[in-house]
C-alpha cells in the first residue's frame, strides 16, 4: 500500500480545487461575453477578439493565468470583478474585521502573508 505524505496530499488537494476553480470562472467569462456581444452590446457592432490573461486571488488559491475574453472594440467588463481588481472582496472584507477586532496592520499584514505566501506592506 502506497501512502501520500501530508504536505503533498494537501498540495494536490489544492492545485485541484484551484484548477476547478479557474475553469469554472473561465466558463462563466466565455458565456458572458457570448451574452454580451448577442443581445446586450448596443451600439457598432464588435466581435471577439482573444483573451488576456490576468492573475487573480481568490479564497481557493491564486489563479495566476485567468483567461478574460475580449471584444475587438473594447467595450466589454465583466461582472464578475472590477478592471483592476486583482483578488476576491472576501479578503479586503476580512482585512477590515481584523482591525475593527484590535489587529495592528503590521500583524494583518504577518497573518495575510502566513495565509497565501506573498508579502504584503502594512499600507496595502
Amino acid at each position: 500500500m502506497t501512502t501520500i505524505p501530508d504536505n503533498a496530499f494537501d498540495n494536490l488537494l489544492e492545485n485541484a480545487v484551484t484548477k476547478l476553480v479557474q475553469e469554472k470562472l473561465e466558463l462563466l467569462l466565455r458565456e458572458e461575453i457570448k451574452n454580451y456581444i448577442s443581445t446586450e452590446h448596443q451600439g457598432p457592432r464588435t466581435s471577439l477578439n482573444g483573451n488576456y490573461s490576468r492573475t487573480y486571488q481568490t479564497r481557493y488559491g491564486t489563479i495566476d493565468a485567468l483567461q478574460v475574453p475580449r471584444d475587438r472594440k473594447g467595450y466589454f467588463q465583466t461582472r464578475l470583478f472590477q478592471p483592476y481588481q486583482r483578488r476576491e472582496g472576501w479578503l479586503e472584507e476580512a482585512i477590515i474585521h481584523m482591525y475593527k477586532g484590535g489587529m495592528s496592520t503590521r500583524e494583518v499584514a504577518k497573518f495575510i502573508e502566513s495565509m497565501f505566501g506573498t508579502q504584503y506592506s502594512p499600507t496595502t
